[in-house]
């Protein structure tokens, strides 16, 4: 299969999981650009005969339907096809660059207790999405848990497909059966059995599984987290009650403990039932750590010898009886004028406040304070002060008293949440948002707040849907379209994020910051002159917007505008001395107008910049290359590949240097590098050919250059594939 094309469409490149069922292959798209990778399961089809079963299409067409509606939760790769072909049927899904959980979870390493309550949680919160759509995982474990690259959340992988919920499929059986010779394959099984069936319920392993099968598997996650356990560890503790005893191994609180407990009971029964149980027991956990402990209990010790009533004694009574009537009059008086005095110390702050005064303010609200502790409004007024003065902290404090007073005070719950946000607390400030939201749901500033929050969080689904709000509760809010986009951009839906910005400037047309954002999505569909356009008016209305100057030279790079790409380059470079794209993007453009000296200077400039700018390295590769200067873009490519291992076009450059040097063998060793990492260049085929011709290896030239052939005729290169076909043809 490797190599194979799909649906005249996706290359494989390799297999990363089989089972009876089939295998699952990392491909490349080749009908998009730059060929992204993809993720492709394949589920053969039973028995010899070519009619596919009609009930096992109807499954699975039913299964893609439901993992196309799982795949729109941020956090579910997304469906880009599915069909049939060669007896076999063929989920094409979104690749997830990350790690899997596997890798994290380090036996003898145990996790700190909030490190397994934010893995719950994050899980669960999928989980109740899938289990909302009427689908069951049926498959969680470690390796299908995976920490996306991007922003470090963990994505939930690989659903199952060969069976359903339905009843109907408990006779449709898509394994194939297991012949009872094969004791090698079943030994093997026998040695990982335990392992993988500690995170099978009982219920699932007799093919009976509910949403809490789900539950239980992630609970036994839970378990090897906070024992640090492996797998096999864990699995040898299993009594015959189907219980591990666990609790004495693990570094957590008795009441994490409990929950983890609930979640993988044997019985279904007494599991939790639905994700949303758990989530909502971890957040109670939280709720108990933040809340303050209370003051400590002073004890008096009894006195060793009782009081002995003397005369004198006796005489004094009466005296300290009248200085304590006399002590209390004072001190009810004190306190019956104590808020009429308060209120004139708060009105002298708020004055001096309004004068801008703000530090006589803060003494002023200080003193009301002192003369009534129970004013929200003191604490509230001296916080915004303090917030004024850029004290943030202190003034979360005073928002947080303000709060303790009353609790419904909205404007000290935005106040907190803006201060929080400043701070870097962005959980802090959504919780305080979700209050303002709860107690006034028509105020369409916290819902933007709160996604802006999300935001700053990574996740885009739960901005995009509080920036809506705003929107619907305020329809002409430019702002909340303007940041919907960027949201929207940055989950990868480029044509909405366009559409929101277009709306913001319909609203308000004169906004360079998203006349900039809406050129960075014309620029990511590749629409340059769209982009650049926008750049344009964006610096018609801020003329010292630096970056505008550097993206609008890179969409003149792409509308090979060499010498505007030069002079907005250079303005931008002038504006930020220290744009490191800036000068790439020159050195890029001097290279195509053969200015090489220059565009070696440029890429050098960037490298001084960042160190670890693999693709300057290899831009002045390039530029040393067309200089004559090979040692040096060899040296430049080797960096740029030590920096980035995964640049198969680095690999595949320096490879046509070393044959140039008439170093063949290194030439092919790259080659084979370049064509690992991306079995589409055609021009890595062609070029290692030519390089297999020299070291007379006829039967390996031929080949290469018959796959350079057959990806230079599917990508429309009519010239590479007369120079293969040339090549072919050559009787030498």
């Amino acid at each position: 299969m490797i190599g194979q094309l799909l649906d005249r469409r996706y290359r494989i490149i390799k297999v990363t999981d089989s089972s009876e069922v089939g295998k699952t292959y990392l491909a490349a798209d080749t009908h998009r650009p730059g060929y992204p990778q993809c993720t492709v399961r394949e589920m053969r089809l039973p028995g010899t005969s070519s009619q596919t079963p009609e009930l096992v299409k109807v499954i699975f067409q039913r299964n893609a339907e439901i993992i196309e509606k799982l795949g729109k939760h941020d956090k579910i790769p997304e469906l880009l096809a599915y069909f049939e072909e060669n007896q076999s049927l063929y989920l094409i899904e979104e690749f997830i660059a990350g790690s899997p959980l596997s890798q994290e979870l380090i036996p003898g390493e145990p996790w700190d207790e909030d490190q397994v309550i934010g893995l719950l949680s994050e899980i669960l919160e999928i989980l109740v999405f899938i289990h909302e759509k009427g689908f069951i995982h049926r498959r969680i474990q470690p390796d299908r848990a995976i920490r996306r690259e991007s922003d470090g959340k963990f994505v939930l992988v690989d659903f199952s497909l060969d069976k359903e919920i339905n009843p109907e499929l408990a006779n449709c059986h898509l394994l194939s059966p297991t012949s009872p010779n094969s004791v090698k394959r079943q030994e093997a099984k026998k040695q990982n059995l335990a392992a993988q069936e500690l995170y099978v319920p009982i219920e699932q392993l007799s093919g009976n599984p509910g949403y809490n099968s789900d539950i239980y598997a992630l609970g036994t996650i839970a378990q090897l987290a906070v024992t640090g356990l492996s797998p096999n560890e864990l699995s040898a503790l299993k009594n015959n009650n189907n219980e591990i005893p666990w609790r004495n191994r693990a570094t957590c609180s008795t009441a994490l403990a409990d929950i983890i407990d609930r979640m993988v009971r044997p019985d279904c029964e007494e599991r939790y039932q639905e994700a949303a149980e758990v989530l909502a027991d971890l957040k109670q956990i939280a709720v108990k750590l933040e809340v303050e402990p209370p003051p400590a209990t002073i004890i008096t010790h009894a006195m060793s010898q009782p009081r002995r009533h003397s005369q004198s004694k006796l005489l004094l009574l009466p005296a300290t009886a009248v200085a304590l009537i006399l002590t209390a009059l004072i001190i009810y008086f004190w306190q019956s004028q104590s808020p009429a005095r308060s209120k004139e110390w708060l009105a002298r702050g708020a004055t001096k406040a309004q004068q801008g005064d703000t530090t006589g303010a803060i003494a002023d609200y200080t003193q009301a304070i002192a003369l009534n502790a129970s004013d929200a409004e003191t604490y509230y007024k001296r916080a915004n002060a303090r917030y004024d003065m850029g004290a943030t902290e202190q003034a979360i404090q005073d928002y947080t008293q303000a709060i303790k007073v009353n609790p419904s005070h909205t404007k000290a719950l935005y106040n907190r949440g803006m201060a929080r946000l400043d701070s870097g607390d962005k959980r802090g400030a959504v919780e305080d948002f979700t209050q303002v939201v709860r107690l006034n749901p028509s105020d369409g500033e916290a819902y933007s707040q709160r996604g802006l929050a999300y935001y700053d969080l990574g996740d885009y689904r739960a901005a995009i849907e509080d920036y809506t709000q705003a929107i619907r509760l305020s329809p002409n809010d430019a702002t909340a379209y303007s940041n919907r986009g960027l949201a929207r951009s940055a989950a990868g839906d480029k044509t909405g994020a366009m559409a929101d910005f277009t709306q913001a400037l319909q609203i308000s047309p004169k906004q360079a910051g998203v006349y900039y954002s809406r050129g960075r999505s014309r620029f990511n569909l590749a629409d340059y002159q769209g982009a650049m356009e926008d750049y344009t008016k964006a610096i018609e209305l801020q003329p010292d917007l630096a970056d505008a100057y550097t993206n609008r030279c890179s969409a003149y790079l792409n509308l090979a505008t060499y010498d505007k790409a030069i002079a907005d380059c250079t303005e931008g470079i002038r504006l930020d001395p220290k744009d490191e794209a800036a000068y790439n993007n020159r050195c890029v453009a001097y290279l195509n107008l053969k200015q090489f000296q220059k565009a070696s200077e440029d890429c050098s400039l960037t490298i001084g910049l960042n160190g670890n700018n693999s693709k300057a390295y290899s831009n002045r590769g390039l530029a040393r290359w067309a200089s004559g200067d090979k040692q040096g873009a060899v040296e430049d490519f080797t960096q740029a590949i030590r920096l980035n291992p995964s640049d198969a076009v680095a690999y595949s450059n320096r490879g046509t240097i070393y044959s140039e040097l008439k170093n063949y063998p290194l030439a092919v060793e790259d080659f084979a590098h370049s064509l690992r990492l991306n079995p589409n260049n055609a021009s890595a085929f062609y070029s290692r050919g030519l390089v297999r011709r020299q070291l007379k290896d006829r039967t390996g030239a031929i080949e290469d250059f018959q796959k350079a052939a057959t990806l230079f005729l599917e990508q429309g290169r009519a010239e590479g594939f007369q120079k293969a076909q040339a090549q072919i043809n050559d009787p030498k």
